[in-house]
This record gives structure tokens, C-alpha cells and sequence, in this order.
């Protein structure tokens, strides 16, 4: 069965309709601002939500477990979108995050396992712990120039990752950070050399490429090889 709700709701609440195993489909009207922790967690049949504008935050563990989840529209008024939100949602394959969203939080898509890319808008500053943790479809990510971290172990197992671009505003990279990514064979940095976490690039060997008049570079990072962007292949 599907779920319009009515104009004249303002919030759903804490586990609203959690655990509703034959709910199929949902609509969130405009009038709705905000969706509480735990809403629809475990709804095992859920298959497509639409988000309307009037929604400014994703609770935590909003979908976490919805494990048929295909497509997501996300109105443009969200702002923040809580930890483990898309958590398990094996079958969704793209979601749009909207410009005003400013942190992706921990394990916000961990375990997407068909996700295959991703577009970050413009207003993100930080990406966190486990964020895409599992995301084993994953070709492609764009991080945008506002991002100033990213959080550890953020791309574990991503296995299908061959390239990434991290712009000059990253300052930090946590640990881990892309650990199991045996497809990764380049990362290329736009800025000065980040502090970098433990193990950044555990059970991956990308090569690491660099602008000639960024500072701070030697001639290896965090264990990779280093060298400039004139000589990628």
C-alpha cells in the first residue's frame, strides 16, 4: 500500500511508520518541515519516496533498513540529512542531494550498495566518518570545492572507484579513509598536502597526483607514490 499524507501535517515523528513492512510508497506533502529519527526504519517493501520543499531535515536513521528503497526525491529545502539516514537501501541507485545540504553525516549512505554516483552540491563543507562505507557499485563522486574534510574510513569497499578528485579546500583525510578500494588507481589533489589519517589507502594502491606549486607534497603520501598532474596517464 502507498501513504499520501495530508496537507495539514507539519512532522512526522520519531518511528512513525517503522517497521510497516507492506508499505510500498510515500508522498510528504510541502507542509511537512521536518521528518523525525527512525520514520520509516525497517520498512521492508518501501520502494519509492517523495520529499516535498516545505522539508528542512532528514532525521537520523530515517530509512535506515529499507532494504527495497529505489528512488528518493529530496525537495530543495532540506538542509541536513541525519547519520545512518540511507543506511542498508541496497537497491538505491541515485539520490540527488539539494544545494543547501551542508554535512553528509556518518554512515549516511553506508551499505548502498547500488548507488553507482553521486553529485555533492556546492554547500557541503564536511563529509563524515563511514559515509559511503560499502557503496560496492560506486564508479564516480564529485566532492565540491567547499569540502574541507573527509572523515574516516568515508569510502571503505567502494571496490569500483577507479578515480577521485579532491579539491585544494580539503584539509584533512581521516583514516582508512579508502580502505578495500582495489579499483582506485588514481586520486588527484588540487591544493596543498591534507593531514592525513592511519592507513589511508589500506588494501589500495592508487597512484597520487599534485599541482606543481602545491606545498607540502614530498615524494610519496600516506604510503602512495607521488607526481604531477602532467604526468597522469
Amino acid at each position: 500500500w502507498t501513504v499520501t499524507i495530508g496537507t495539514s501535517v507539519t512532522s512526522i515523528g520519531q518511528g512513525a511508520f517503522s517497521d510497516c513492512e507492506t508499505l510500498r510508497g510515500v508522498t510528504i506533502p510541502d507542509g511537512v518541515t521536518s521528518i523525525g529519527p527512525n520514520a520509516f526504519r525497517d520498512c521492508g517493501s518501501l520502494e519509492s519516496v517523495t520529499i516535498g520543499d516545505g522539508v528542512t531535515s532528514i532525521g537520523d536513521n530515517t530509512f535506515y533498513n529499507c532494504r527495497t528503497l529505489e528512488t528518493v526525491t529530496i525537495g530543495n529545502s532540506v538542509t541536513s540529512i541525519g547519520e545512518y539516514a540511507f543506511y542498508f537501501c541496497l537497491r538505491l541507485s541515485s539520490v540527488s542531494i539539494p544545494d543547501g545540504v551542508s554535512n553528509i553525516g556518518d554512515a549516511t549512505f553506508r551499505s548502498c550498495s547500488s548507488l553507482v554516483a553521486l553529485t555533492i552540491p556546492n554547500s557541503v563543507t564536511s563529509i563524515e566518518a563511514e559515509a559511503f562505507y560499502g557503496c560496492t557499485s560506486l564508479t564516480s563522486i564529485t566532492i565540491p570545492d567547499g569540502v574541507t574534510s573527509i572523515g574516516e574510513a568515508t569510502f571503505v569497499r567502494c571496490s569500483r572507484l577507479a578515480s577521485i578528485l579532491i579539491p585544494e579546500s580539503v584539509t584533512s583525510i581521516g583514516r582508512l579513509t579508502f580502505e578495500g578500494c582495489r579499483s582506485l588507481t588514481a586520486v588527484t589533489f588540487l591544493g596543498d598536502a591534507p593531514k592525513a589519517g592511519e592507513e589511508v589507502f589500506y588494501e589500495a594502491t592508487p597512484t597520487i597526483y599534485r599541482k606543481p606549486e602545491a606545498k607540502g607534497w614530498g615524494d610519496t603520501f600516506a604510503g602512495r607514490p607521488v607526481k604531477l598532474i602532467s604526468e597522469k596517464p
